[in-house]
């Protein structure tokens, strides 16, 4: 089976199998077993920036969010790739994942309530999407398979001042 293995503070997430199996979390040091959470066709996985939420994608375009407190799901799993989920992202605040997808499409979701963001930013149809936000989090990039890289304006005051100008005045 295929391993990767990322550190963050004093766990490492290693995903098992060949796209099947689960993640398995264990402590980097020691190499125990913290958990083994059961996911089915796992594409992609990443911790929140303050390590309390883990995030995994799946081959069905569905991203499933745990606890890293007690390893339990917290809400239902986010649905909206018609493709598997390549790539999911959390803003340098932890309060907002993106997840992209081999469907060509970029979804912003609010990690607190687990409800998408709007719709789903338009992409290039059948073109795999990898995302990143910058480090300030204003911004989403987003890099297609063919090369080509939107940044998107991620921060509600620039949505804000762009429905301004595009008014022709104040809102």
């Amino acid at each position: 089976g295929s391993q990767l293995a990322i550190a963050t503070g004093l766990e490492a997430l290693g995903i098992t199998g060949e796209r099947k199996g689960g993640i398995d979390v264990r402590d980097w040091r020691t190499g125990r077993r913290i958990a083994l959470l059961a996911m089915e066709n796992v594409r992609e996985a990443t911790f929140s920036p303050d390590g309390s939420r883990l995030v995994g994608g799946q081959l069905d375009g569905k991203a499933i969010v745990w606890s890293t407190e007690d390893w339990q799901t917290v809400g239902s799993p986010l649905a909206g790739h018609s493709g598997f989920v390549l790539k999911a992202a959390f803003s340098p605040d932890g309060r907002t994942l993106a997840t992209s997808g081999a469907d060509g499409t970029v979804i912003l979701w609010d990690v607190a309530s687990g409800e998408r963001i709007g719709s789903a930013l338009p992409g290039e149809e059948n073109r795999w999407v990898s995302t990143a936000f910058s480090p300030d989090g204003r911004h989403l990039f987003a890099v297609h398979d063919n090369g080509r890289a939107v940044r998107w304006e991620v921060d509600p005051a620039t949505w804000s001042r762009h429905a301004c100008v595009l008014a022709g005045g104040g809102l």
